[in-house]
């Protein structure tokens, strides 16, 4: 039987992981919306008499769910998967959305500001680009044995 090459990696270094990707996330989201925002000349949540901390806390929640998502595809890449859990990126896809429309309803939101805004989709194709960004710097930390990459005035210079 033929090891593979793998490094292991520590729970604070999955940790850590897992935040630069929520904070990616949060980047991306701004990035996006903000640009929706300017094109549509609307805001993700503009009716009357719905609270305006309503929208961050659904997306803190989604947050949490996407970060709860990525330490089970971290567990899944370690037991020595090599590909990324579709299953999973379509179930984060899929949940953010409907987390968005769900408490976006509860909280008396027009369903042009739930199921039908672009605002909704938008979520979750960044919570995909978020997932993917993880598990390939994960993948490449554990599979392979590069070293960390390096800024070109951190490199050794090599003397002729």
């Amino acid at each position: 039987m033929i090891s593979e090459p793998r490094r292991g990696v520590t729970r604070g270094y999955v940790a850590s992981l897992i935040g630069a990707a929520i904070i990616t996330a949060v980047a991306l989201l701004v990035a996006v919306w903000g640009g929706l925002a300017l094109l549509l000349d609307r805001d993700p949540v503009a009716t009357e008499g719905v609270a305006s901390w309503i929208a961050p806390l659904v997306v803190f929640g989604g947050l949490a769910l996407l970060a709860m998502m990525l330490w089970r595809q971290a567990i899944t890449l370690l037991q020595g998967r090599r590909e990324p859990a579709w299953s999973s990126l379509v179930a984060v896809a899929a949940g953010i959305y409907l987390w968005w429309g769900a408490l976006g309803m509860l909280a008396g939101m027009p369903v042009e500001e739930t199921w039908l805004s672009p605002f909704a989709a938008a979520l979750s194709v960044i919570w995909v680009a978020a997932a993917l960004v993880f598990w390939a710097v994960l993948a490449r930390r554990v599979y392979t044995d590069r070293p960390t990459p390096r800024w070109p005035w951190e490199r050794d210079e090599e003397s002729d």
